[in-house]
């Protein structure tokens, strides 16, 4: 009895050695603070979201609202291009070279603008050779010219690279706040369609402002005229892979509300929207902590190999699990949900969102699965993984949706999304150690 007390004794004291040491690590405590105000602010943005969504989609109906998501789905798909993968690798650049903070931004910066420019101009030639619908070309137009704005998201990066996303955070939330108000203002007072669009480029102005004005509050390095030719190969080199990966990811989320469109009408399209809007929350917070913790991850590989695939091993748990809790959630509440949030006119997405989020999982491995290559500098494998599961689903969708309908491009999904987070990963050999990760993340044992 004495050798047991002695040994739970000597198992908590060295317990409590580790939690000390990890209050006293400034370093893990700086990072678990930045963390959490970009994860703070992505609750708050989340909110707005479905709050938004709430009010415009009933406000619009199915049919409408399906339009509102096709417009929006093909600027997402130009922007994903435009942003030139920046959001990992400039922060990865800013971390690894400080002293080049101006050149690297400005440089960023303009590579962005003229990105953007050209997606304008081709969104103007898509819609004016492919659509139409005279009304849906404007709208696709003006949705379009908000993409100038983005260039300015290398100040949120800036922020990120330095641990001081408090100051973005706030930023973009306080422009969360007014952007929700705006858009319930506009269905309140029964406004046309057209301002509602118009409203999603304010959006991105706004951002814009908040974002400037936290720079300038800061006292942060002037970069808008710091472009540096020679920091143009090596951006670019590193981002390219990421661009292709960003659009492919895009249009994997986006392609099936496209197919729908075609395949089926506007009104199917807008009840699988509003199931993919709850979907794309789950997405929304993989995404934000994955790229939270991307300094933390970098950091981690100067380590020791042991404690480096430790912590993925435990953060990956962490997110599939939460994916896992919320997809089971969702079987017995999606009703409870889609009638809530949107109304009895949208009820008919109630199986498109349960089948969505059995996808929960598939989707915290890739998120993560994304960071950990762009540590190891797998970039090219990212865009070729990505780029596979576009056209198993692309595939898929072809197959199921004139079948099974919206649950069709939802089983497309799953199923494309299983395979390109988890299978692909058992056909290289490079990536031994991320399947051992993802293994061990369901707590399958696998040493190799």
């Amino acid at each position: 009895m004495h050798v047991k007390l002695k040994d739970s004794w000597g198992i908590k004291s060295m317990m409590l050695t580790r939690f000390n040491d990890l209050v006293r690590n400034k370093s893990l405590l700086a990072y678990l603070k930045n963390s959490a105000w970009m994860i703070a602010e992505y609750f708050l943005k989340i909110i707005a979201t479905i709050f938004v969504t709430i009010y415009v989609a009933r406000y619009l109906g199915p049919e409408q609202f399906g339009v509102l998501s096709y417009i929006l789905a093909i600027t997402a798909i130009v922007k994903a291009l435009t942003r030139l993968g920046m959001d990992g690798v400039l922060v990865r650049d800013l971390i690894k070279y400080p002293d080049q903070t101006r050149a690297y931004m400005g440089t960023a910066f303009g590579l962005m603008i003229i990105a953007s420019l050209i997606g304008i101009v081709s969104i103007g030639l898509f819609s004016y050779l492919l659509e139409s619908d005279e009304q849906v070309k404007l709208y696709i137009f003006i949705i379009a010219t908000s993409l100038i704005f983005q260039a300015f998201s290398v100040i949120d990066f800036n922020f990120q690279s330095k641990l001081m996303s408090k100051y973005s955070a706030i930023a973009k939330s306080i422009s969360f706040g007014i952007s929700s108000i705006v858009k319930v203002y506009l269905v309140l007072t029964n406004a046309e369609f057209i301002l509602i669009v118009a409203s999603y480029v304010f959006d991105a102005f706004l951002m814009t402002v908040m974002l400037i004005t936290a720079h300038i509050y800061k006292k942060q390095q002037h970069f808008t005229f710091n472009f540096d030719y020679s920091l143009i190969s090596p951006l670019l080199k590193s981002a390219w892979p990421l661009v292709v990966s960003a659009a492919s990811a895009i249009l994997y989320m986006r392609i099936d509300q496209v197919m729908i469109g075609n395949m089926l009408d506007t009104s199917q399209l807008g009840l699988y929207s509003a199931a993919s809007k709850v979907f794309e929350g789950w997405i929304m917070l993989s995404y934000i902590v994955s790229v939270s913790l991307l300094p933390a991850i970098a950091k981690l590989k100067t380590k020791s190999a042991d404690t480096y695939e430790q912590s993925l091993i435990f953060l990956f748990r962490v997110l599939v699990g939460l994916g896992i809790v919320f997809a089971i959630t969702t079987i017995f509440c999606s009703e409870f949900l889609i009638v809530s949030i949107f109304g009895l006119q949208f009820i008919e997405a109630e199986g498109s969102l349960i089948i969505l989020m059995l996808a929960s999982p598939f989707i915290a491995l890739r998120t993560l699965s994304v960071r950990y290559m762009i540590v190891e500098g797998y970039e090219n494998k990212i865009a070729a993984r990505t780029l596979f599961t576009l056209f198993v689903n692309i595939i898929l969708n072809w197959i199921l949706i004139p079948i099974y309908g919206i649950e069709g491009a939802g089983i497309s999904t799953l199923i494309s999304l299983f395979i390109g987070s988890y299978v692909v990963n058992y056909f290289d050999s490079e990536l031994y150690q991320l399947r051992r990760i993802c293994n061990n993340s369901f707590f399958i044992k696998n040493k190799y």
